[in-house]
């Protein structure tokens, strides 16, 4: 089953201030940034969604999730050679029983606008644990890069 990981369309211009006047840029190094399970009910719109409200059918506490996620711990910006590099420590949830398939990292700080997506990774079909650990191992290469050339 392909994963696929992408940004949705606002995050990078959230991250620079928003489009709208009172927008607040986001600090990907000191806000708290969360990643939560959803359901395969839902569909991510790169396009259109951009606030923690658009990702819909999050899972529930319940079986070793707890319901707003897990936040991303030990994040870094880097720019090398015209690639910027953003990355966090993978996370995981211990000895749980979760099926999912769409995992959302969002930004818990920003009030204008509340709870800014960022990016989302469709694992391609539904994806069970049960009585094991669930872990979402980063890309070497970091939760995504941003070329400037």
């Amino acid at each position: 089953m392909p994963v696929t990981a992408k940004l949705y369309a606002k995050g990078p211009l959230n991250m620079a201030g928003g489009d709208a006047s009172g927008d607040g840029p986001m600090d990907l190094l000191s806000d708290t940034l969360k990643l939560t399970l959803h359901t395969s009910t839902y569909t991510p719109n790169q396009s259109t969604n951009e606030v923690k409200a658009d990702a819909t059918n999050e899972l529930g506490t319940a079986n070793g999730y707890t319901a707003l996620g897990a936040t991303l711990a030990s994040k870094t910006y880097a720019s090398s050679s015209l690639v910027v590099t953003f990355d966090a420590a993978d996370v995981t949830w211990s000895a749980t029983t979760i099926t999912h398939r769409i995992g959302v990292v969002w930004d818990d700080t920003p009030t204008t606008p509340a709870d800014p997506l960022i990016m989302y990774i469709d694992n391609g079909a539904d994806v069970t644990t049960s009585s094991t650990d669930l872990v979402y191992q980063w890309n070497a290469s970091g939760l995504f890069t941003i070329t400037v050339a």
